[in-house]
């Protein structure tokens, strides 16, 4: 059974979410760059508590 989940990294099987994929694959490309040989940027992750930042980079991690 799913449910809400309101803080740390989420089970996206057990807890209910919203899927962030435009977010996703923007920090893919930032990281990577234009030329991925040549490698990317840094980027910077700031926002408010409890919105997401964890889990957005731990899917970036897995490329997901």
């Amino acid at each position: 059974m799913r449910k809400f989940s309101s803080y740390g990294p989420i089970d996206p099987e057990l807890h209910y979410h919203v899927p962030r994929q435009e977010l996703v694959n923007g920090a893919i490309q930032e990281l990577l760059g234009d030329n991925p040989g040549k490698g990317g940027h840094y980027i910077t992750v700031w926002a408010p508590r409890e919105t997401g930042k964890t889990w957005s980079m731990r899917v970036v991690k897995v490329g997901n």
